[in-house]
């Protein structure tokens, strides 16, 4: 219907603000005289009915001429606050207004105000390291000069003004250089996947080389340039294997953003990155007591003045590496009751995440009622993924959702669906031209389903596997698919009749000179995870 297609747009907006956004519109909105139609829209936004439901309680609150008016003013109303909100908080917004103060005052020909307020706005610039915005003002600032035809300057103050420009330009290009070069580089391994040989690794030297020739470039040096080449150096050896180097580089990048607390971005895109970075270089690396640090900065993050959905992302993120830590660690208990206390914000709030996130959450969901040995709700979990449009299938999670979907399989004795399914999956593989060595493991461990059910048979079954398991967990390019299940743990969990928490809570410690369990003379029809 009409009145629904417009109020979506601001539900979407209302969803997006933050507690102390929507305090200041409600401080606001009190001031205002008149009627105030507008203000019941927004408090069934924000209850969060649908726009169906909106427009049939506001017309039987109020009445339904009143509605087009009322919902076009609320959207401005919204966006008034939000500006003003922006004016108080934002840096940018402070340098425009003084660039802004001093045309007025320049235009009424009091030029030594007009001046003074923009070396206000240069002082800041500097200070924010805004290049684009210094480069306007020392524009602006000649210009005037130009204007008064110079007057009070000598040639070589003019050329030195003219010269600080130049120094702004080659600067700024250098970032955007940088920031290029990093962008593509995360490009490649969202779309590409994370390094899987010393092959693949070399395929990135263009962008090492390319980032270290900018980086010795002298005149390239401040906050930023910092920034950009640490954060470009942690994802490059995160992405090649290399944690304790992934670990020291995202470790200098947040104590360079604690120093630098001004400089950090609202919301904190780049600082969150580096949290992160750390949290997924020690998750990689199966050091799982020192995450509680780091996820404590991720939290504080979460308490933040920011935009809903990055809080959103936040949140999730810092659910996702803590129950990763629970699960890999066979802390299975926990892990559930963690869940439990995240099911508000599963069912409502993850939503409002990115697509690779929202099918991260799904596929723990799936992950953690295999370990729990419920494949039943493992599959309904997993059919959130598999079942939905195409948005999911081009990112990387998907793959390892497609291989989990695999064991829930198995886990429900549907060995009918190996062979096309694993045909299939070796198809999409084969576009990225090298597979992990599990994967490998994992089909021909899969296309032996049904497995034998006396000790002696699964005894040497289990003796052809295990020299390939224990390179698995020594190679570090397996380590990234293992990070969001160890698959080798449950393939030693199905051969051995050791429960699947065991193994992985040895396997953690660096204990892996397991026997079968003491069972292991009795047929095994089910085993518990």
């Amino acid at each position: 219907m009409k009145q629904a297609t417009k109020l979506n747009q601001i539900i979407l907006l209302i969803q997006s603000l933050s507690k102390a956004e929507k305090r200041y519109i409600r401080l606001y909105t009190n001031l205002q005289n008149g009627d105030k139609h507008y203000m019941v829209l927004y408090g069934l936004a924000c209850e969060g009915f649908s726009a169906e439901q909106i427009y049939e309680k506001f017309c039987s609150e109020v009445n339904e001429k009143s509605f087009e008016m009322a919902a076009k003013h609320l959207y401005r109303v919204l966006l008034d606050c939000l500006v003003q909100l922006k004016e108080k908080q934002d840096i940018q917004t402070t340098i425009f207004n003084y660039i802004t103060k001093a045309g007025i005052l320049f235009e009424r020909e009091l030029f030594d105000n007009a001046f003074a307020e923009l070396e206000k706005a240069k002082k800041l610039a500097a200070t924010y390291e805004n290049d684009p915005l210094l480069l306007l003002i020392y524009r602006t600032e000649l210009k005037y000069l130009s204007t008064l035809g110079f007057e009070g300057i000598s040639e070589k103050e003019l050329v030195g003004k003219q010269m600080q420009i130049n120094d702004v330009m080659k600067y700024a290009r250098n970032t955007n250089l940088h920031l290029q070069l990093y962008d593509i580089l995360k490009y490649r391994i969202t779309y590409k996947g994370y390094a899987r040989s010393n092959k693949q690794k070399d395929n990135l030297n263009d962008l090492v080389l390319s980032e270290l020739n900018l980086i010795a470039n002298h005149s390239y040096q401040g906050f930023e340039a910092r920034k950009l080449h640490l954060l470009f150096q942690a994802t490059y050896y995160l992405n090649t294997g290399n944690y304790k180097s992934a670990i020291r580089f995202y470790q200098e990048l947040i104590e360079l953003f604690e120093a630098n607390r001004h400089l950090i971005l609202n919301p904190p895109i780049y600082y969150l990155s580096a949290i992160e970075g750390v949290l997924n270089s020690l998750h990689v690396a199966g050091l799982y007591r020192e995450m509680p640090f780091f996820l404590s900065k991720l939290k504080e993050i979460g308490t933040g003045n920011y935009p809903t959905e990055f809080l959103m992302e936040v949140q999730a993120r810092g659910y996702l590496y803590e129950l990763s830590g629970l699960l890999n660690t066979g802390q299975f208990d926990a892990a559930a009751h963690l869940a439990e206390t995240y099911t508000d914000f599963l069912s409502k709030k993850a939503v409002m995440t990115g697509p690779e996130t929202r099918l991260k959450l799904a596929l723990s969901s799936s992950i953690l009622y295999l370990c729990l040995g419920e494949p039943a709700k493992a599959r309904k979990s997993m059919k959130k993924i598999l079942g939905s449009d195409k948005s999911f299938h081009t990112l990387p999670s998907y793959k390892t959702a497609r291989l989990i979907n695999l064991l829930i399989q198995a886990e429900l004795g549907d060995y009918d669906f190996f062979a096309n399914e694993i045909s299939s999956i070796k198809r999409t593989i084969g576009y990225e031209k090298q597979v992990y060595i599990t994967e490998k493991l994992l089909f021909r461990f899969l296309m032996a389903h049904p497995l034998p059910i006396y000790r002696k048979d699964r005894e040497k079954l289990w003796s052809q596997y295990q020299k390939d398991i224990t390179r698995i967990r020594q190679d570090k390019y397996e380590k990234q698919l293992l990070k969001t299940f160890d698959f080798t743990a449950w393939i030693e969990s199905k051969l051995t009749n050791i429960p699947l928490r065991e193994i992985l809570s040895e396997t953690k410690k660096g204990n892996t000179n397991r026997n079968f369990a003491d069972d292991a003379d009795q047929p095994v029809y089910q085993q518990k995870l």
